[in-house]
Order: structure tokens, then C-alpha cells, then sequence
């Protein structure tokens, strides 16, 4: 049996309405608590009712709460938070429970349970007498399966009698967080409903309980009906801060667009940008990684349908130069705008110049700017190879056999080096020279006696000395 527990799974759609309509009637299902059967929900316009058809021992019943709040076109979906419209009409499940817009699409026939579902939750009587060209308003989600687990909207002139199909709804698609996106949705009621004290409209979920479908099932909210009149289309337009920005900064859109929108989305191509308000119909942040060239998409929903408008935005690389090294000598290409190299976390005084003469060891690295966008190089550690002051945890003495004495560094040596040993009165016993880029020197041959003996190490600017016991 496959159980569905996605909460939100939605997509967009667009129809018309009349952004001056006169509205007369709505419901925003306020007030449900969670596994509130709809049956037993009642608002200032009455109480809901819910008409059963052929059904197995398990259906999917519909609950009015906030585990599948409301939004307005183009949000993604969320149980009831910051920002949404409250609680929602919604189809749940007998087995899981209400879960939002989560059903149980049935075990297949195996007999373990049934979930074949055919069931309509109808409104209250509608007055419209006075009313003519009559539009149906609401926000909505669909998912099931195809046309045997799926959701269909329904009038009635006579005051629940009778029912006929007015539309079925167009499934919906998914935000790209996995969450889903809610759709507005429009349709004129038939002219049977114009001037008549007795209408009420019902939304219809049926399931077949072949264990195939996936959620969301049916969610509703906000359903108005108004009086119809031209529907306009927004048309959509933003300005921004800059056209190009560097990878992991961020750019300021502020939408000028004109005409009245439901709400809007704004979105990125390709992805990887971080938006801060998505839906925001004023402003939004948005902060690009990675480089290149990124297409920044407004879309305005309005009661006509959507328009949008796009910008594209150069994304720079932040720069990343590789060290040369060449004995104290540090380098990176003199291509960038600035420099200020660092020993560790701190600034080199002075050190702004695409070279660098190092004379103590260190850990260095170099920022660069490169059209205005900050980057560093790896980091160049030169710790105990230039500088052989204190360098009794940089190199060691060995001894492997009478004649032979290793002398070894921490790491390759970036200069060469003098080694000399001289006896206990001072006499020079050889001197050979460590060749730079190595970290051993061997001295083979060597017939010492046993004994003390002294071992200088120096370079072109300073020197060492060691103590030689030789056994």
C-alpha cells in the first residue's frame, strides 16, 4: 500500500477574474483546528456539509486546518506561519490523519483497507439575488492521479438538490524546495446562478485506491464570488542597484511594476542564487554564486493572467592567484587592480605591490582585486626553511652508521645552504654545500673520531651552530 506524506506539492495556473469586481461573498475557512472534519465547520457565512458517495471502509475525508495553511498565487506552500493566509480547506487521510494536504491513495485491492473516496464539500446557501455575471474566485492546490485520484469544482441553483460540474481543476506543479506553489484560479458560474437566492458551489475529490498517486491531494482557500467586469493583466517591471556584482555578493530589485497583481515570484537562471523575499511585491535581495551570467525573472499574477520581466546579471569569479616562489621572494601575476599581502590573518604593512621579500618565516597569502571583486591565494607557509635562527625544531642530526651524518629539515630548503664541521679546537674537518630544494644532506666517508664537534649551518644572511656528538 502506498502511504503520501508530502504536505504541499503545487503549482500555478492562470484564468481570468476582475480586478474591479464587486465581491459579495467569501470564505477564508478561518478558525479550523487540526483534524476539524469540514462537516463540522460553521463560519459567519453557515455551516459547510459534506455529501458521500460510494466509499470504502477508509476514504479521505476533508478537514478545515492549519496543517495546509492558504497562500496567495505563487507562494510556496507551509502548514500556518508567518506570512500565509490561516487555515485551508483540504482533502487528508481516515488511516494518517489530517497531515495538510497528505491522502492515503488506497492498498491497491489487497483488502487490508480501502480508501476509494467520493466525496463533495458544499458551502452554505449563497444569496445572489441582484447578481449577474457571477465569477468564482479561490486559491488552490491538486495533485492525486491523473483523472482516477483528482478534484473538480461544482454548483448548485437550487440550493444543494442538484449538483453540476463546473470545471475540472488543472493539476498544479512543485516550488523547487520540494514544497508546492498555490494557484488562483477563476470561473464564471452559469447563468442558472444569475439573481438566485439558492446557489452554493462544492469542490469534489474521488479516489479509486489503486495504491498510485502523490500528493498534494485537493487544498482550497479563499473563495470569493463577485460580480464580473474586464479583467486586466499586470505588467511587470523591476529596477536594480547594478547589472553585474561578484560571485557571493549581492544585488537590490525593487519591482515597478504597475497595474493590480494577486502576488508575484521572483526566480533565478540557472540556480544557486540565494533570494531573501521571493515573493516580495516591493523589494528583494538577491545574492549570486556561481560566476557567470545569471537571468533575474519577475513574474506579476494579476486578475488577467501574468506577465513578467527579466534582467541579466554578470556574475565576476572571485579572483584566486596562484604564489610563485622564488627563494624570499613571493610573487602572483601583476594583472589585478591592488594587492596586501598578509602574514597569517594579519596585513603587511606596505606590502601592496604584486611582490613580496619575506625575511622572517611565515604563513602568506596575497588579496587581489579584480573588477572590484576581493579574492585570495592559497596560503605559502614558510616555516623554518629561510630563516635557520632557532631552528632546533626545524632540523635534526642523524647518524646512521660510523662514517656516514644526515642533516634534515622540516621541508625543502628554498636556498642553499654551507654545511661545515670543525673539531673541538676549532679546526675545519670539510664543508659542503645543501643544495636549495631539498630537506636532507647527506656527508658520507667521514672518519671522525669520537668526540665532540661543532656544525655550522649559514646562508647568505645569517648562521647556525650545532653541537656533534660523535660516539
Amino acid at each position: 500500500m502506498k502511504k503520501l506524506f508530502t504536505l504541499l506539492f503545487t503549482g500555478l495556473c492562470f484564468a481570468t477574474t476582475n480586478s474591479n469586481a464587486q465581491t459579495f461573498w467569501v470564505e477564508n475557512f478561518t478558525g479550523g483546528s487540526t483534524g476539524l472534519d469540514v462537516s463540522a465547520f460553521t463560519s459567519t457565512n453557515g455551516t459547510w456539509t459534506c455529501t458521500i458517495g460510494s466509499e470504502g471502509d477508509t476514504p479521505n475525508p476533508w478537514y478545515v486546518s492549519c496543517q495546509e495553511a492558504g497562500h496567495t498565487a505563487g507562494a510556496c506552500g507551509s502548514p500556518c506561519g508567518t506570512g500565509d493566509l490561516g487555515a485551508s480547506l483540504h482533502v487528508g487521510s481516515t488511516s494518517l490523519g489530517d497531515n495538510g494536504a497528505s491522502y492515503d491513495a488506497g492498498d491497491g485491492g489487497l483488502g487490508f483497507e480501502n480508501t476509494t473516496t467520493d466525496r463533495r464539500a458544499e458551502s452554505p446557501i449563497i444569496n445572489c439575488t441582484g447578481k449577474t455575471g457571477i465569477n468564482l474566485r479561490f486559491y488552490y492546490i491538486e495533485n492525486g492521479d491523473g483523472t482516477t485520484d483528482d478534484g473538480y469544482v461544482e454548483y448548485s441553483a437550487d440550493g444543494g438538490t442538484t449538483w453540476t460540474l463546473l470545471a475540472n481543476t488543472a493539476k498544479t506543479t512543485v516550488c523547487g524546495s520540494g514544497q508546492g506553489q498555490w494557484a488562483v484560479q477563476n470561473y464564471t458560474l452559469p447563468a442558472a446562478c444569475n439573481n438566485n437566492p439558492n446557489v452554493k458551489v462544492g469542490f469534489h475529490w474521488i479516489n479509486d485506491n489503486d495504491a498510485v498517486g502523490t500528493d498534494p491531494s485537493y487544498a482550497i482557500d479563499s473563495v470569493s464570488l463577485s460580480t464580473a467586469a474586464t479583467a486586466t493583466v499586470p505588467v511587470a517591471s523591476f529596477t536594480n542597484t547594478a547589472t553585474s556584482t561578484c560571485f557571493d555578493s549581492c544585488i537590490t530589485f525593487t519591482s515597478t511594476t504597475t497595474g493590480t497583481i494577486d502576488s508575484v515570484r521572483w526566480t533565478v537562471s540557472p540556480s544557486g542564487a540565494t533570494i531573501a523575499s521571493p515573493t516580495s511585491t516591493t523589494s528583494t535581495s538577491i545574492c549570486f554564486s556561481p560566476a557567470g551570467t545569471a537571468t533575474v525573472t519577475l513574474t506579476a499574477y494579476g486578475a488577467g493572467g501574468s506577465n513578467t520581466s527579466t534582467a541579466v546579471i554578470n556574475v565576476n569569479p572571485a579572483p584566486n592567484p596562484p604564489i610563485t616562489k622564488t627563494g624570499h621572494v613571493l610573487s602572483v601575476p601583476a594583472t589585478y587592480t591592488s594587492y596586501q599581502w598578509y602574514d597569517g590573518a594579519s596585513a603587511i604593512t606596505g606590502a601592496t605591490n604584486s611582490t613580496y621579500t619575506y625575511t622572517v618565516t611565515g604563513v602568506y597569502n596575497v588579496q587581489v582585486d579584480s573588477n572590484g571583486c576581493l579574492g585570495n591565494s592559497a596560503t605559502v607557509n614558510t616555516t623554518g626553511i629561510g630563516n635557520i635562527k632557532n631552528t632546533a625544531e626545524s632540523f635534526w642530526i642523524s647518524q646512521p652508521n660510523s662514517s656516514t651524518v644526515v642533516f634534515s629539515a622540516a621541508q625543502p630548503l628554498d636556498e642553499a645552504l654551507t654545511v661545515a664541521i670543525y673539531d673541538a679546537t676549532g679546526r675545519k674537518i670539510i664543508s659542503e654545500n645543501w643544495m636549495a630544494g631539498t630537506s636532507s644532506k647527506q656527508i658520507n666517508d667521514l672518519s671522525l673520531p669520537p668526540g665532540l664537534f661543532i656544525v655550522k649551518l649559514s646562508n647568505s644572511s645569517t648562521s647556525d651552530v650545532f653541537k656533534l656528538l660523535k660516539q
